[in-house]
């Protein structure tokens, strides 16, 4: 049989990496072009569908799939519709389902409305193969292909197979051993291995290497030989494998439908930018949350927190927000109060001393509510109808920390008017500022039906019949996802939600939906941006809310997994993402804990978090050293926080990640590929912390630079790799060349005694740090507002500034232009010192504005120009010029 081959358009001529189409752009290989092909011709015996009635449409392509070859596991379905959608240039989204049954399809993630015409311009070829049923993505501007579902001719993988409870697709790659990243969420390595199997099933089982944990992701960034970046996203809910083999991917899904999103790049910023656009931009979060938060779960009473606050000031450590866990609780109850241990009045006199000193309070909460009847939101819950239930419409029972509980459904209306009604009520008792949602996978203490076998035996036996009504048990289904019952600490499978919606489908969505009813809440009741951190993520969680990678451990393995961790959250959208600073599980040391709070105070959410029965973590706790490391190293977050709360800006506004892998930046560097011991903030800042045991010194690589101290702005030799010198008390800091970057020093700033908070560091004087590149150029912005409103940016309150340094006739120029001003207090905002590093022409002569000006300094043996005493408005353009005479 003939391949179909669609090669919608020929290039334009405006541009040699795009094409334009007519409706007519069609072709159709010859037999002689498909012998040239061979392993694009299948054996007749490999599971797969034909390809029929492929029509044009305004916005693409539909066709219809013929089953050929059966499945492994039954219920084929024998005729399906194929969609082919050119969302943007740099987008297309191909989408397979049963246009007789209306199958499980997710709900909400997807930003991005169907076109109704196709973009003039693409960046992609589509090619579809008409037997044995397969499609490959072609790069246009260099041929690369992409994405290549066509089954070879040995059967080494299967066509696609569509059945009720399993559906399968495999990708073949041109090149062995590619560089994949993504398929989270897990404890790993930043590049994924070529021959394992990825699981993608929310589970709440610690931080085990390797495995399934909190959230599911199933999108993966490919980067090429040639350096180009490719991203593909299967928009699907339920439970899946990854096989991975040298040559080839193999989604193994237990339903739902193929819902593919493919962005072509070519950058892997670019890749995450077009993600951002189908599951929405990250939100941006209030400037406190940048600042240090402390916790741990074993902090007793009110008392023993406030005495951690108290001990905090007295070290002259600054702290922004202090939390409880939940010790706080009665009986472990949501919306509760320890009557004895946290009494709501002295709750009330700790919460009004923290937000007295501009410091705030969050608190956990579970969803699992409490089954006893004579507590109140039980007894709401239950009259409102909002929980998830089993098949005969009884409230499914689980159990968490207070016991036996039900669990809200946050896809029923009824439990959004519940949630927020109990957060409003508990907030009238204690102001918090706030929320922290954990054991939202769901987790459950029990597996499956085992605790409503513990209430009732009856419960159990219905279970029973419940299950035998389907013609698969949905807990282990004929194909099983990570090789472990679907129950396994979560509910019951089987379980239902708002709509006839089956929990066998929904589970990944569960910590989403409660995020997105939890940040509803929290901007309605504090009028205010919610600060919301959840364990459990899907796609498009950061557009909300932001998440911690969980329950780690106090090893040195950890604080390294940590940073491909918060790596893949920015690859998936959610850059508000740090680990519990010094480890959560175990006793940690004075010498881990100092490296952690280093590295820590430059994850985007800084937290120090420990579990009951470990150790004691605070900074203050070990020695005089530790304590000052702890100061120097929350300081320069706070100093570094107006590049942060930009890049959070950039983040929200474009896509871009906040932290990224040194490959974003150096996508053609093959050393780059897997490195993940090191990482950029921003395009700027490269952090390569001490993350061994006893280690005085670290090993950093350092890609085309030119690189500075960001410390002190003496230049990296041009070399790739440096052993730079690293006692306790120093993390290893480069600033690229090419990059300004604002700040706000902090050092210790004392206020009546008291450390300083986000609230004071905002009202500090600004520098500018500027790093000059190999064409003697930089560039940067600052983006401010007030820090907290909701909507600032779309509602164009806020104050935009881009800094150029440029060198024209042997004279520098550092030009700031303001992009928008309409945040008013940026008129109160002063520029007070410049700092460029490598200056490499001794300066003589600096003018602000045109006007001479004296007060500078010219180190020669680093090259740093300082200019100081300024006072410059940031609501203001300034040109300041300096050369040599």
């Amino acid at each position: 049989m003939l391949l179909l081959l669609l090669l919608i358009a020929s290039v334009c001529s405006a541009s040699a990496n795009t094409q334009t189409y007519t409706d007519t752009d069609t072709d159709t290989y010859t037999n002689a072009d498909a012998d040239k092909d061979k392993d694009t011709q299948t054996s007749s015996q490999c599971q797969h569908y034909s390809l029929s009635n492929l029509t044009p449409t305004n916005y693409g392509y539909t066709g219809a799939l013929n089953l050929v070859n059966p499945g492994p596991y039954g219920g084929d379905v024998k005729t399906l519709q194929l969609f082919v959608y050119f969302q943007t240039q740099q987008i297309v989204r191909i989408k397979i389902i049963d246009p007789t049954t209306q199958r499980w399809e997710v709900p909400y993630v997807n930003q991005m409305p169907l076109p109704t015409n196709k973009p003039q311009f693409i960046d992609y070829n589509i090619k579809f193969q008409r037997d044995n049923f397969g499609f490959s993505i072609t790069r246009v501007s260099n041929g690369e292909v992409l994405f290549n579902t066509s089954p070879p001719a040995d059967c080494y993988t299967s066509g696609m197979i569509y059945e009720d409870n399993y559906l399968e697709m495999t990708n073949r790659f041109q090149e062995t051993n590619p560089n994949l990243y993504g398929l989270g969420e897990r404890v790993a390595p930043l590049r994924l291995q070529n021959n394992f199997t990825y699981t993608l099933f929310a589970k709440d089982q610690g931080t085990p290497v390797d495995l399934n944990l909190y959230g599911s992701h199933p999108f993966y960034m490919h980067l090429s030989p040639s350096g180009n970046a490719f991203g593909a996203f299967l928009l699907n809910s339920n439970a899946m494998d990854v096989v991975m083999q040298p040559r080839s991917l193999t989604y193994k899904v237990i339903g739902g439908v193929f819902d593919f999103f493919f962005f072509m790049g070519p950058t892997p910023e670019s890749v995450v930018q077009q993600y951002s656009q189908v599951i929405g931009t990250p939100y941006m979060p209030s400037y406190w949350s940048l600042g240090w938060h402390q916790c741990r779960w074993g902090y007793k009473s009110a008392n023993e927190t406030f005495e951690v606050i108290y001990k905090y000031a007295q070290n002259n450590i600054p702290l922004e927000t202090m939390w409880n866990d939940i010790d706080y609780m009665n009986m472990f109850q949501d919306f509760t109060l320890d009557p004895v241990n946290f009494p709501a009045d002295e709750m009330k006199l700790m919460i009004e001393y923290l937000h007295t000193n501009n410091q705030h309070y969050i608190m956990i909460i579970d969803p699992g509510i409490n089954t006893d009847t004579s507590y109140a939101p039980y007894n709401q819950l239950l009259s409102s109808g909002g929980y998830i239930t089993r098949p005969d419409g009884s409230a499914y029972v689980g159990k968490v920390w207070p016991g036996f509980t039900i669990f809200p459904d946050f896809f029923n209306p009824a439990t959004t008017h519940f949630w927020q009604g109990q957060l409003a009520a508990f907030h009238d008792m204690v102001q918090y500022d706030g929320i922290w949602i954990d054991m939202n996978e769901v987790s459950s203490f029990c597996n499956g039906d085992v605790c409503s076998s513990q209430l009732t035996s009856d419960n159990s036996h219905a279970a029973q019949q419940q299950v035998s009504l389907h013609s698969f048990d949905p807990n282990n289904p004929p194909y099983l996802p990570g090789n472990v019952s679907l129950d396994m600490h979560t509910i019951n499978l089987t379980c239902v939600q708002y709509g006839n919606m089956s929990v066998y489908n929904t589970h990944n969505l569960y910590g989403y939906s409660e995020t997105m009813v939890t940040v509803a809440a929290a901007i309605d009741i504090l009028q205010t941006r919610a600060t919301v951190i959840s364990r459990s993520t899907f796609p498009g969680s950061g557009h909300h809310a932001g998440h911690w990678l969980g329950d780690n451990n106090s090893e040195f393995a950890d604080m390294y997994y940590s940073i491909p961790g918060i790596l893949n959250m920015n690859m998936f959208g959610i850059p508000m993402v740090g680990a519990d600073i010094c480890g959560f599980g175990g006793n940690t040391t004075a010498e881990l804990c100092a490296r952690w709070m280093q590295l820590g105070n430059f994850y985007p959410f800084s937290r120090n978090h420990n579990a009951i029965g470990s150790m004691s973590q605070e900074p203050y706790t070990f020695n005089e050293e530790v304590t000052a490391i702890s100061i120097a190293a929350i300081n320069g977050k706070y100093t570094l926080l107006p590049f942060y709360y930009t890049l959070f800006y950039q983040a929200h506004a474009l896509g871009t990640p906040v932290v990224r892998p040194l490959f974003f930046e150096f996508p053609n560097d093959p050393n780059t590929y897997a490195l993940d011991t090191q990482f950029l903030v921003g395009t700027s800042l490269l952090v390569s912390p001490v993350l061994d045991q006893g280690a005085t010194a670290v090993v950093a690589y350092f890609p085309a630079g030119p690189w500075y101290d960001y410390f002190n702005g003496t230049r990296v030799p041009d070399s790739l790799y440096a052993t730079l010198v690293a006692p306790l008390n120093v993390i290893n800091v480069h600033m690229r060349g090419g990059s300004i970057i604002p700040t706000q020093p902090t050092s210790v700033y004392n206020v009546s005694g008291y450390p300083i908070t986000t609230t004071i560091a905002r009202t500090l004087p600004l520098r500018l740090l500027v790093a000059i590149d190999n064409n003697n150029q930089a560039s940067g912005q600052l983006y401010v507002d007030d820090g907290i409103s909701p909507n600032t940016y779309e509602d164009g309150q806020y104050t935009l500034v881009n800094f150029q340094l440029n060198l024209k006739d042997q004279i520098f120029a550092l030009e700031a232009s303001i992009i928008q001003q309409g945040y008013a207090d940026a008129d109160n905002m002063f520029m007070e010192t410049v700092t460029v590093y490598g200056a490499a022409d001794p300066v003589t002569q600096v003018m602000v504005d045109g006007h001479g000006y004296t007060d500078f300094t010219y180190e020669q043996s680093t090259q740093v120009l300082s200019i100081i005493n300024l006072k410059l408005p940031v609501s203001g353009m300034f040109v300041i010029n300096w050369y040599s005479d």
